[in-house]
This record gives C-alpha cells, structure tokens and sequence, in this order.
C-alpha cells in the first residue's frame, strides 16, 4: 500500500510539473478598424517666377589703359579682362555679350560697335572671349585706337546640355531664346531687365 501512495504521489508530482511547463497558446487577432475618411488634397501652389538661368553681370570700372596689339592681323589697341568665371567648360559653351560706356554719355553701347564716317575710315570696338579672359580691342582705318570708354559690362550667359525649360544646348538657342521673348541684344537696358541684372 505504502508502494501504491508512492507512486500515486510521484504521478501526481511529474503531472503537476508537466502541467506547468507547457506554454500557453496565443489567443485569435482581433478584428482590424475601419479606414478612416481619406483628407483633401490641398490647393497648387502658385508658379513661381523664371529664374535668370544663372546668368553673371559684371562691370569693369574702371576701364584699364590700353595695350597695342593686334587684332586678326590689324594693328589694335587691346584690354585683357581677367574673368576666372570663364572656365574652360563655360568659355566653351556659354554667350558673353559686351557693353561700353563713354564719359560723355550714360547709354551702353553693343560690342562690336563700329563707326563708319563720311569720308570711308571706320572707328571698331569689338571683343573675343576664351578661358579667364574677355579681350577688348579697339582700331580704325588707319591703326589703333584709344577710345575713350569709361567702363564696361558684360552678361555671361551659360548653356546647358540638358534639357529643361532653361536649359540650351547651343550658343544660337541662347539666341533664339532671347529673339523670341522680343530681346534685342544690342540694347544694353533689355538684356539687363530680361535677366533681372540692372
């Protein structure tokens, strides 16, 4: 009998151990919410203005003395303005447009300017550009120039390869552009207002 109440005893211990040592089950998900009422779509924004397509203007003032040269085999005079925004790339791709002031008179003249007088000599101010530098030349009929220009400005306007609504792949679209937008390029005051550079 004692043997029987051992075992009784002993069965009763494993079971009660192996009652709780089991882990218990988890429980169903509930049920998920509805979807709430999607919001409204706010109101577009207002368009803003055109940019100047990272147009540069920049004034020269004063004008520096000139140097005697030459000038596509003609004797001129000639001012070097060092322009370290004209990199290779740019010197390359964008449109430089110059303009020049005398003492004399507020209005901005169109380079290349020439002056054909009466008797057939002709008076020439014109420009190239490369890397870091717009060169001004200066001569007439008979040799160099010194023209008395107080100072000068000019816009250097990039292109650019890709396409967008800024974007030009060309000097001549740069062109075109402005011809469009009814911009003469010779006149100083709306290339200046065109780009916001006054």
């Amino acid at each position: 009998m004692k043997t029987l109440k051992q075992l009784f005893y002993y069965s009763f211990v494993i079971l009660a151990i192996l009652c709780t040592s089991c882990e218990a089950e988890d429980g169903m998900d509930g049920v998920n919410g509805e979807q709430g009422i999607p919001g409204q779509n706010g109101a577009d924004g207002q368009d803003g203005e055109d940019g100047n397509a990272n147009v540069i203007g920049v004034t020269v003032d004063p004008f520096p003395s000139w140097t005697e040269g030459i000038y596509l085999g003609q004797q001129a005079n000639f001012v070097e303005i060092t322009e370290p925004l004209l990199t290779e790339e740019m010197a390359d791709d964008a449109l430089v447009l110059v303009y020049f002031q005398l003492p004399s008179d507020e209005v901005w003249f169109p380079m290349t300017y020439a002056f054909v007088f009466d008797d057939g000599d002709n008076e020439v101010i014109t420009y190239t550009y490369g890397q870091d530098t717009i060169t001004v030349y200066a001569y007439d009929s008979a040799g160099p120039i010194n023209a008395a220009i107080l100072k000068v400005r000019y816009f250097i306007i990039p292109t650019n390869e890709a396409e967008g609504v800024n974007g030009f792949s060309s000097k001549e679209d740069v062109l075109q552009s402005l011809h469009d937008n009814g911009v003469d390029i010779n006149m100083y005051e709306e290339v200046a207002n065109y780009y916001d550079l006054d």
